[in-house]
């Protein structure tokens, strides 16, 4: 079986190489990034992420990753995964919100996370389609709305 496409810049590396360079830009770990990846890649026809293959997949699939996870592993792994993005947003947040950096500075931090972006997909060697980029951007703003009426109920 060849190694996952995804993770094949990372052929060289090791478990601690991977972490250090996602830590340069995000708070996820490898074990973090890998097994959220592949749960969105891996899934069955329910839509649900093969996560007992995943665990006893890892080692042959991604190269820096030496060991099985169990599936108990592979969801502990994924819901860490999603509690960072969780913490991660209501930092980036309520920076903005709370007045704690100007817009200028939101600015500057949202083209330094572009960037970042862009280094991490052109590691997995992914493109974002301009439908998704255009999804996002959508969410983005219905984020922010949602969060200024949520605002606003809460001081009335």
């Amino acid at each position: 079986m060849n190694k996952y496409q995804k993770f094949k810049k990372m052929d060289n590396k090791s478990y601690s190489d991977v972490t250090r360079f996602l830590k340069e830009t995000t708070h996820l770990t490898a074990r973090e990034w890998v097994i959220s990846r592949m749960c969105a890649d891996f899934k069955n026809l329910s839509n649900h992420s093969e996560m007992t293959w995943i665990g006893e997949k890892l080692p042959e699939l991604v190269p820096f990753m030496d060991e099985q996870y169990s599936r108990q592993e592979v969801s502990n792994a994924r819901a860490s995964f999603k509690k960072k993005v969780q913490r991660s947003g209501t930092t980036f947040f309520y920076a903005y919100y709370a007045g704690l950096i100007a817009q200028e500075e939101m600015l500057q931090i949202i083209h330094q996370m572009v960037k970042d972006i862009k280094k991490l997909m052109d590691t997995e060697g992914s493109e974002v389609p301009e439908e998704h980029a255009t999804e996002v951007q959508m969410l983005v703003a219905e984020v922010l709305r949602n969060i200024n009426e949520s605002l606003d109920e809460e001081y009335y």
